[in-house]
């Protein structure tokens, strides 16, 4: 395949020093090798622009007879829709940071336990000259794969997934515990008051959900409610982000969905998750990944019949995982995770409608700009297209938020009053 400007450095000497360097090998010669699009199936656009395969045909003096090796690389845009957008974002530098320092910290923090838990792909090699480069262990050479995002997670892959979550919150609490400006590159997430520009298409695109309501077979009562959501849709996702959370706060993922989560099995049994893209991490409440995680990922049915025993099954893990690390500081019940979601069930509401039906697409102009700071005002997205085929979910997630009165954002203040004093009694 012909090479991109992004990849003209990949050459001979740089798979040799790649080899020698991570594999120890000596006398490498180059047979032969590739670069390719490494993720050609994914809706994200962003993804699609700055990863590659690169598969080496090889040997050496340890290897004498012709080896076959692959790597994944994220490398800068040089050319392209989105070659702005990465010259003023600090993806590229968040990443690395992910890989180089914090993602060891964790599993070094993790192993006190007594086992080694992987969290990520192992880091190759990481540099900014003569390009932003991050080079990164192809799992599916250890037969991990991405599952279909159409479809939705299955609840055993859902239950695996928010356990990997617990482990990455939970490391990622300890080391906040211990420093609390451990994580200082990561305080920015998609909902910030500095993006408050980029992040149009999420109030927009629940006015068109009101505006559309008799094609959706939305009730005209709900779609009234629904309309008058978008003008504190921002202010609500941003004080969801900020939420103090009774002190405790863990480093998020940020984007933890179906497609930046891969699962390994053995036979038929599922014996781990590994995540991937790390660059939209941000401290604060870990219901920013938990809402996302549920309104993105698992697949509907398994939503409506375990949703609470996905989030029981999370904070248990937490809990036990926090207890043996030794976590000084107070551990949030059950109850008060609830709360914590209730509290901000606006942001779920926001998610069921900008998130979930875009993600369950698959279609890379249907991704909403989780990444603000990457995001192009130019990307066409036929937002009511992708609502229409989604219709009968929407419909069935807005009946049951309104159950509970998550459609009712100007009255919530006083109904979470109510209800929290219920839970203390």
């Amino acid at each position: 395949m012909p090479k991109t400007a992004e990849t003209k450095f990949v050459n001979s000497l740089f798979l040799t020093n790649l080899i020698q360097t991570q594999y120890g090998e000596t006398e490498v010669k180059i047979k032969a090798y590739d670069v390719e699009p490494a993720s050609a199936d994914i809706n994200d656009p962003y993804a699609r622009s700055s990863m590659n395969r690169i598969l080496i045909k090889y040997t050496s003096k340890e290897n004498p007879t012709e080896a076959v090796i692959t790597f994944v690389a994220k490398i800068k845009p040089t050319e392209g829709l989105l070659v702005e957008q990465f010259k003023k974002a600090d993806v590229f530098e968040k990443e690395i940071l992910m890989y180089k320092s914090v993602l060891p910290s964790m599993v070094t923090m993790i192993a006190k336990l007594g086992s080694v838990i992987e969290l990520a792909p192992q880091l190759i090699y990481s540099s900014e000259t003569p390009s932003d480069l991050v080079v990164l262990e192809d799992l599916t050479a250890r037969g991990y794969s991405v599952e279909n995002q159409t479809l939705g997670l299955s609840y055993e892959q859902s239950k695996m997934a928010v356990e990997k979550l617990a482990f990455f919150h939970a490391a990622s609490a300890m080391m906040l515990s211990e420093n609390g400006q451990a994580f200082p590159k990561f305080t920015k997430g998609t909902f910030h008051a500095e993006h408050k520009d980029k992040l149009s298409y999420f109030p927009d695109t629940i006015r068109m959900v009101g505006e559309m309501a008799a094609e959706l077979d939305i009730s005209q009562p709900m779609a009234d409610k629904l309309l008058k959501l978008p003008a504190k849709t921002l202010q609500k996702a941003i004080e969801a982000y900020e939420s103090d959370f009774k002190g405790f706060k863990v480093l998020n993922h940020g984007d933890f969905w179906t497609n930046n989560i891969l699962f390994k099995y053995q036979g038929n049994e599922l014996v781990d998750a590994i995540f991937v893209d790390f660059q939209n991490c941000v401290v604060g409440s870990p219901i920013i990944d938990l809402v996302y995680f549920l309104a993105a990922s698992p697949a509907h049915e398994v939503l409506e019949k375990h949703r609470d025993e996905l989030v029981y099954i999370y904070h248990e893990t937490l809990v036990l995982l926090l207890q043996k690390m030794g976590y000084m500081k107070s551990i949030p019940s059950l109850l008060e995770l609830q709360v914590e979601l209730l509290k901000h069930g606006s942001l779920q509401v926001i998610y069921a409608l900008t998130v979930s039906p875009f993600m369950r697409t698959k279609d890379e102009h249907n991704t909403p700009p989780m990444q603000p700071t990457l995001h192009s005002p130019n990307q066409s997205t036929n937002v009511k297209q992708v609502l229409r085929a989604h219709a009968p979910s929407i419909v069935a997630q807005l009946k049951a938020y309104e159950m509970v009165g998550l459609l009712d954002w100007g009255a919530n203040e006083s109904k979470i009053k109510g209800l929290m004093s219920c839970f203390q009694r």
